[in-house]
C-alpha cells in the first residue's frame, strides 16, 4: 500500500459511510431481535417469519431504487432522502417498541430498511471514485466493518442493560449516528469522478483539489461485464444468504430463546468485525482474485467443521467459538466482493450495476428465510454449505475468467478492439 494518507474531505467521507453502515448493523438486528420477542411481545410462527421477510424485502427495493438513481442524480443527493427514511422509521420503531405495537414495528423497520440499504451502493461508489486507487480497499472495507459493530453494540447493550427500554436504545442511537451524517455530509463533496462524468469539468477540479490521491493511476479499457456479473452475483448470494441466515435467523428459528438469541448475533458480528479488521489490511498483499478464491474455501470449510458438530450446537461452548469463526471467514468474503462491486464497473453503470448486483442475494435472502423456516439444525448448516460452494464456484470463475481490478483506475474507457491493454495515466 503505497499511503494511508487521506484529507480532511475525504476524512468526511469516511466518517459518512461509517456512521451509516453502524446504523445499517443497528437496523439489521431489529428484525430478528422481534422475531425472538426481545422488541415486541412474543410473536406466532407465521408473524416470527412475517417480520424477518420485511426488512430485506425493503431493502431490497432501497438498494435497487437508489443504485439506479445515485448514477443520474449524482452520490450525494440521493444521501438526503436515505436519511429521511431511516430517521422517520426509527422513531416509528422506537414509539411502536414502547407501545408494544407490532404494526408500528413492521412499518418502522420497512422505512428503515429502505433508508439504509439504499446508501449501500452511493457510498460504496464514492469511496472507490474519490479515494486514492493505492488505499481505496483498506478503508472501504473498515468503513462498511462498521456494520457489524453496530449490530454487535446493539445486541451487546441488550444484554448487559435489559432492564433499559429498547425504545431509548434505538431513539437514542439513531438521533446521535444523524448528527454525524448530518455534520459529515454538509462537508463532503460529490464524487469528482461521477462530476466529471456528468459534464461538470469546472466542479470536479474543485473537488479534486481537496482529495489526495494517488500521482498516477494505471487504468484500462474495461474487458466486459458478463463475467463480473456472474461471478459477483454467485459470490453475492453465497455471501450475503451465510451471513445474514447463521448472524441473524438462526437464532429465532433454531434457538428461540430471547437471550440466547442476542448473544448468537453478538458473538456473529464480533467475529466479523474482526474479520474485518483483519481483511483491511490482508487484501492489498494477493491479486483480489486469489483473496476472493481463499476466502470463500475458508468459509466451506468452516461450515463443515459447524456442519460435523451440528448436533451439538445448543451448547454455546459449542457453537459461538465455531460461529465466531465462521464470520471471520465470511468478513473475508465480504470483502473480497464489497471491493470488487465498485472496482468492476465504469462511473457511469457504477451505482446501477452495484444495486442489480446486490437485488440478487437480497431476494433470495427473502426466500431462503421463508425456506429455511422449517429446517433442523443440520439441514438448515447443510444448506449454508452449499451456499458457500456456490459462492466459491463464483470466485473460481472469476480466477479463471476474470481480470484483476486492484491498483485500476475506475475511470474505464469505452470497450474498443484491443481491450483490456493498459494505459498510464497522469
Amino acid at each position: 500500500m503505497k499511503s494511508m494518507k487521506i484529507s480532511e474531505t475525504q476524512a468526511s467521507i469516511l466518517a459518512s459511510v461509517s456512521a451509516s453502515m453502524f446504523l445499517w448493523g443497528i437496523v439489521a438486528s431489529i428484525g430478528p431481535l422481534a422475531a425472538s420477542g426481545s422488541l415486541v411481545g412474543r410473536l406466532p410462527p407465521y408473524l416470527k417469519t412475517f417480520i424477518l421477510l420485511l426488512g430485506p424485502a425493503a431493502g431490497l427495493l432501497g438498494d435497487s431504487l437508489f443504485g439506479f438513481l445515485s448514477d443520474r442524480a449524482g452520490r450525494k443527493k440521493i444521501f438526503a432522502a436515505t436519511m429521511m427514511s431511516y430517521g422517520l422509521g426509527l422513531l416509528v420503531i422506537s414509539a411502536s417498541t414502547y407501545a408494544d405495537s407490532f404494526l408500528g414495528l413492521a412499518a418502522g423497520l420497512a422505512l428503515a430498511e429502505l433508508g439504509v440499504e439504499g446508501e449501500m451502493a452511493p457510498s460504496l461508489s464514492l469511496m472507490t471514485e474519490d479515494f486514492p486507487i493505492s488505499s481505496r480497499a483498506f478503508y472501504l472495507t473498515l468503513a462498511t466493518d462498521m456494520s457489524n459493530l453496530g449490530a454487535s453494540f446493539i445486541a451487546g447493550l441488550l444484554l448487559v442493560s435489559p432492564s433499559v427500554s429498547y425504545a431509548y436504545i434505538i431513539l437514542g442511537s439513531g438521533i446521535g449516528l444523524l448528527a454525524v451524517l448530518t455534520y459529515a455530509r454538509l462537508k463532503m463533496p460529490e464524487s469528482f469522478r461521477w462530476l466529471r462524468q456528468a459534464g461538470k469539468s469546472e466542479e470536479a477540479d474543485s473537488v479534486r483539489e481537496k482529495l489526495v490521491l494517488d500521482q498516477k493511476e494505471e487504468s484500462i479499457t474495461h474487458p466486459g461485464y458478463l463475467i463480473p456479473m456472474i461471478s459477483l452475483v454467485l459470490m453475492g448470494l453465497s455471501q450475503y444468504l451465510t451471513y445474514g441466515l447463521m448472524a441473524f435467523i438462526i437464532g429465532p428459528y433454531e434457538f428461540p430463546q430471547s437471550s440466547f438469541d442476542q448473544e448468537i448475533i453478538l458473538y456473529a458480528n464480533l467475529g466479523a468485525t474482526l474479520g474485518g479488521i483483519l481483511s483491511a489490511y490482508l487484501i492489498n498483499l494477493s491479486s483480489r482474485r486469489w483473496f476472493a478464491s481463499l476466502s470463500f474455501a475458508g468459509g466451506l470449510l468452516t461450515t463443515l467443521w459447524i456442519l460435523a458438530l451440528s448436533s451439538n450446537l445448543s451448547d454455546p461452548f459449542v457453537f459461538f467459538p465455531l460461529l465466531f469463526l465462521n464470520m471471520i471467514m465470511s468478513e473475508f468474503a465480504w470483502t473480497a466482493r464489497l471491493v470488487l462491486e465498485p472496482e468492476s464497473f465504469p462511473t457511469k453503470l457504477r451505482g446501477t450495476a452495484i444495486g442489480a448486483i446486490r437485488a440478487f442475494p437480497i431476494a433470495a435472502y427473502d426466500a431462503s428465510i421463508y425456506l429455511t423456516s422449517s429446517f433442523s439444525v443440520y439441514q438448515f448448516v447443510l444448506f449454508n454449505l452449499a451456499l458457500w460452494g456456490l459462492g466459491l464456484a463464483g470466485a473460481l470463475l472469476w480466477l479463471a475468467k476474470g481480470f484483476e481490478t486492484k491498483g485500476i483506475s475506475p475511470d474505464y474507457a469505452q470497450r474498443h478492439r484491443g481491450a483490456g491493454t493498459r494505459r498510464k495515466e497522469e
